[in-house]
C-alpha cells in the first residue's frame, strides 16, 4: 500500500472509530451490545495495524526501531554524507556536525540516519536510531534516556529513577549497534547529557548537531553552505513547492547571484524564494535585502519578513514560541485567535516564506506546525516586547489545554493516549505556566487529567516531579483535598510499583486521614484500596483484607444503587461505574488466594467474570481468570485451570500490556511444568524473560533464568 492510500485508509478508520465511540457512549458498561464491543475492538486493531504500517513505510526498514522525524526532501550534500558515514564507520563513537544556524545540520543528520537503517555498502549500519532534539525545548539526560528506552521498546527502564535508568540504557546500548542522534546540542544546559555522550558504550554511537564546539573527543565535521549546483537544485525544488514555474525554468546565470548572496545556506535560500513569491517582490529585491543583511543575515532576514506580514500573521508567528514543540491548527487558532479561512491564509503565507514548517498528513487537522530554531528565537523576542499580548495568549493557551485535558485525559482513556502523546511537552509547559502565573488549580486539573497517560506510558520521573510540586503548592494554599488526591495518585502508586513501600504507605495513609477528615467517601475508598495493596505487597495480609473489603463495599453500594449517578470530581467518572467494583474485586480475590481462602476467591471472580467479559475490561478478565485458574489448579481441575490461564494470556496480549503478558506466560509455564509439558513451558519462559528484561524487573528475570537453567539440565535434548 503506497503512502497516500495508507494515510487515507487510516483517516477513514479513525472516522469510523469516532462514529462507533459515539454510538457506544449511549450505553453503560453493562448494557452496550456485544456486536458494538466487537466492532470497536476490530476497528482499534485495524488502526493500530495501519499506524504500524505508516511508521514502517517512512523508514524503508520496517524491522528496525526508530523515532526519527518524518523524512523530508533532501538536496545535494553527497560529499558531506560520505564524510559522516566514514566517521560513523570508524572507531569514533561520537560524531559532531558543526555549523552556523540555518546551514542544514539537522537535515543532514536526519538523512544520514535514515540511510543507516537501509542496506548499502558505502554507509554505516545500525540496528536502530534514537532521535533526541533540543530544537524546541530544554533537553535533559532524563529525556535522552527516556527516548532510548521507549524507542527500543524497553518501557520498564523509562520508569526507573534516573541513576537506575542510566544503567539500564547503558546495557541496552551495549546490546546492539544503535545510533543516538542529539540535535541542537549547543542549547542543552544539562551537563549530564554531554558526560553521557562522552562515555557512550560500544558498539552504539552518537551523532550530534551543534553550532558550537562543545564536545571533546568528537570526530568533527564542519558544515559549509551548499555547492552552487546543489543550491540551484534547492532553489528550483522550492520554486516547484510554492508554485513558481519561472524559478524552476530560470537559467543558472539568473539564479547564481542568489546562491552567492546566501552563502549556500539552505534556510536563507528558502527564505529568499519565499520573498520573491510575495506581492511587490522580485529576485532583485530579495538579493538587495540579502546583501544589506550580510553582517547579521538571519536577524535582518526575519525583520524584513516581519514587516511584510499582516497583523494576523504576526499574531500567529509570535504565538508559536509558547508551544514547547509543534502545534496543531486547532491549537494555533485557539491561542492566536486567528480563525477559519483567515488562519488558512496565514499558514499558507508563513509556509511560503519559509518561516514555518509543517508535517504532510492529508487531513489538515492532523498536521503539526513548527518553527526553525532561528525563527523561534526571533518570534520569542517579538513576543517579549508585547507583555499584554504575551499574557493574553498565555491565558488562551491555558484555556485550550484545559479543554484538551478534560476531553482526552482522565482515567481509563487509553484509546486517546496517541492523541495526548505529541502534545505532552506542550501540556507540561502549560502546567508550569499556570503555576508561575497564579492559576494553580487549573494547572493541577490539567496534571491530574493527564496523569493516567503519564503513568501508563512510563513518564514516571516527570509525573512524580509534577505531582510532588502539586502537593507542595496545595499544602501552601491549605488545599488538603488536592494534596491528598495527588498523594494517592500517582505518588503512592508509583512508589509501590518501584518497590518503595515505605513512601507508598506514607502517602496513602496521609491521604486516607485527610479524605476521612474532609468527609470524601470516594477519596477515602480509593486511599483504602491503595493502602490495602501496599499491605498485600508487604505480606501483611490481615491488615490488607479489611481495607480492601471496605473499599469494595463502598463501590458496590454506589454501583447497586441506580439513583446514585453523580459525577465524582475525584476522577471525573461516575461513582457508580462498575469498573470500580471490578478493580477492587480483583485486588481482594488475589489477596484471598494468597490467604488460602479458595472458596471466596472463586466466588468473587466467577460471579463477575461474565460482566467483566461483557464490559470488555480485558485486564480484569486476565486478573479474574488468573485467580480462577489458580483455584482450579489447587483443586485438581487441571483442564479448567489451563483454560483460565490461556484466557488470561490472550486477554493481556489483546491489551498489549507487557507486564500482564509476562506474568500470564510465567503462570501458564509453571502450570505446564506441573503437568509435564516441559517443552511448551520452556518456550513460554523464554518469551516471558524477554518481556521482563524490557520492563527491567530483575527479580523476575533471575527467577525465570533459574527455571530455564533447571529445565536445560533436566531436559538437555530439548535445550
Amino acid at each position: 500500500m503506497s503512502e497516500q492510500p495508507l494515510e487515507q485508509a487510516l483517516t477513514m478508520a479513525r472516522r469510523s472509530l469516532e462514529v462507533l465511540e459515539t454510538q457506544a457512549a449511549g450505553y453503560s458498561a453493562l448494557t452496550i451490545p456485544a456486536h458494538l464491543f466487537l466492532e470497536l475492538e476490530d476497528k482499534r486493531k485495524e488502526i493500530a495495524r495501519l499506524e504500524a504500517q505508516a511508521r514502517a513505510g517512512a523508514t524503508g526498514a520496517p524491522g528496525l526501531p526508530h523515532n526519527l522525524p518524518r523524512r523530508g526532501e533532501f538536496v545535494g550534500r553527497e560529499a558531506y554524507k560520505v564524510r559522516v558515514h566514514e566517521a560513523l564507520r570508524s572507531r569514533s563513537y561520537l560524531v559532531s556536525i558543526e555549523g552556523i544556524g540555518g546551514i542544514g545540520k539537522t537535515s543532514l543528520a536526519l538523512e544520514v540516519a535514515y540511510e543507516c537503517l537501509q542496506p548499502g555498502e558505502a554507509i554505516a549500519h545500525f540496528d536502530g536510531a534514537i532521535w533526541a532534539s533540543a530544537r524546541d525545548r530544554a533537553l535533559t539526560l532524563d529525556d535522552v534516556l527516556d527516548a532510548v528506552a521507549r524507542t527500543l521498546d524497553y518501557p520498564g527502564i523509562a520508569q526507573k529513577p534516573l541513576e537506575e535508568k542510566r544503567e539500564g540504557v547503558v546495557r541496552l546500548l551495549r546490546s546492539g549497534a544503535y545510533l543516538l542522534l542529539v540535535d541542537n546540542f549547543e542549547t542543552i544546559s544539562d551537563a549530564a547529557v554531554g558526560e553521557f555522550l562522552q562515555d557512550l558504550p560500544e558498539p552504539s554511537k552518537a551523532l550530534v548537531t551543534t553550532r558550537e564546539r562543545k564536545l571533546e573527543r568528537a570526530w568533527t565535521i564542519p558544515l559549509k553552505g551548499l555547492e552552487e549546483a546543489e543550491a540551484l537544485a534547492l532553489i528550483r525544488a522550492e520554486g516547484q513547492r510554492i508554485g513558481m514555474p519561472a524559478l524552476e525554468q530560470a537559467a543558472d546565470a539568473v539564479l547564481l547571484p542568489l546562491c552567492r548572496a546566501t552563502g549556500g545556506a539552505p534556510l536563507a535560500l528558502k527564505w529568499a524564494v519565499g520573498q520573491i513569491k510575495q506581492p511587490g517582490q522580485s529576485l532583485e529585491s530579495a538579493l538587495a535585502a540579502l546583501y544589506d543583511a550580510r553582517a547579521n543575515l538571519f536577524d535582518q532576514m526575519f525583520t524584513r519578513s516581519w514587516e511584510m506580514l499582516t497583523p494576523e500573521a504576526q499574531r500567529v508567528l509570535i504565538a508559536m514560541p509558547l508551544f514547547a514543540t509543534s502545534a496543531t491548527r486547532e491549537a494555533l487558532e485557539a491561542v492566536s485567535d486567528v480563525r477559519h479561512f483567515g488562519l488558512d491564509n496565514v499558514l499558507e503565507l508563513l509556509l511560503e516564506m519559509s518561516l514555518m514548517d509543517t508535517t504532510s498528513e492529508i487531513e489538515i487537522t492532523a498536521r503539526r506546525y513548527s518553527l526553525h530554531p532561528l525563527v523561534r528565537a526571533f518570534s520569542n523576542a517579538q513576543l517579549k516586547h508585547n507583555r499584554e499580548y504575551q499574557k493574553s495568549i498565555g491565558k488562551a493557551m491555558m484555556d485550550y489545554y484545559l479543554v484538551f485535558a478534560r476531553k482526552q485525559g482522565g482515567l481509563w482513556n487509553n484509546e486517546r493516549f496517541d492523541i495526548i502523546q505529541p502534545e505532552l511537552p506542550n501540556v507540561l509547559s502549560v502546567i508550569r505556566w499556570c503555576w508561575e502565573n497564579g492559576y494553580v488549580n487549573s494547572g493541577m486539573e490539567v496534571l491530574y487529567k493527564i496523569s493516567d497517560f503519564m503513568v501508563i506510558r512510563g513518564y514516571w520521573n516527570d509525573v512524580m516531579a509534577f505531582a510532588e510540586e502539586a502537593v507542595r503548592l496545595a499544602c501552601e494554599l491549605g488545599d488538603e483535598w488536592n494534596a491528598a488526591r495527588f498523594r494517592i495518585w500517582p505518588l503512592a502508586w508509583v512508589y509501590r510499583h518501584r518497590g518503595n513501600l515505605t513512601m507508598s504507605e506514607q502517602h496513602a495513609r496521609e491521604a486516607l486521614n485527610i479524605m476521612i477528615y474532609l468527609g470524601d467517601s470516594y477519596g477515602a475508598a480509593y486511599a483504602k484500596r491503595s493502602l490495602g495493596r501496599v499491605h498485600h505487597d508487604r505480606g501483611n495480609l490481615s491488615e490488607a483484607e479489611p481495607l480492601l473489603r471496605e473499599a469494595l463495599a463502598f463501590y458496590r453500594s454506589r454501583y447497586e444503587d441506580p439513583s446514585y449517578d453523580q459525577q465524582n470530581p475525584y476522577f471525573n467518572i461516575e461513582a457508580s461505574d462498575p469498573r470500580n467494583v471490578f478493580f477492587v474485586t480483583a485486588d481482594l480475590a488475589g489477596l484471598l488466594l494468597d490467604m488460602g481462602d479458595l472458596d471466596e476467591a472463586w466466588d468473587l471472580c466467577s460471579s463477575l467474570l461474565t460482566d467483566v467479559r461483557y464490559a470488555n475490561d480485558l485486564e480484569r478478565v486476565a486478573s479474574f481468570s488468573t485467580v480462577l485458574g489458580n483455584v482450579a489448579w489447587q483443586r485438581g481441575d487441571l483442564q479448567r485451570a489451563k483454560e483460565f490461564f490461556s484466557e488470561a494470556l490472550t486477554a493481556m496480549q489483546q491489551v498489549r500490556r507487557l507486564d500482564g503478558i509476562a506474568n500470564a506466560l510465567r503462570t501458564l509455564a509453571r502450570f505446564e511444568l506441573e503437568i509435564g509439558e516441559a517443552i511448551s513451558a520452556r518456550d513460554r519462559l523464554r518469551e516471558a524473560v524477554q518481556y521482563y528484561r524490557r520492563l527491567a524487573i530483575p527479580t523476575k528475570i533471575e527467577e525465570i533464568e533459574a527455571l530455564l537453567a533447571q529445565l536445560d539440565q533436566e531436559h538437555p535434548a530439548h535445550a
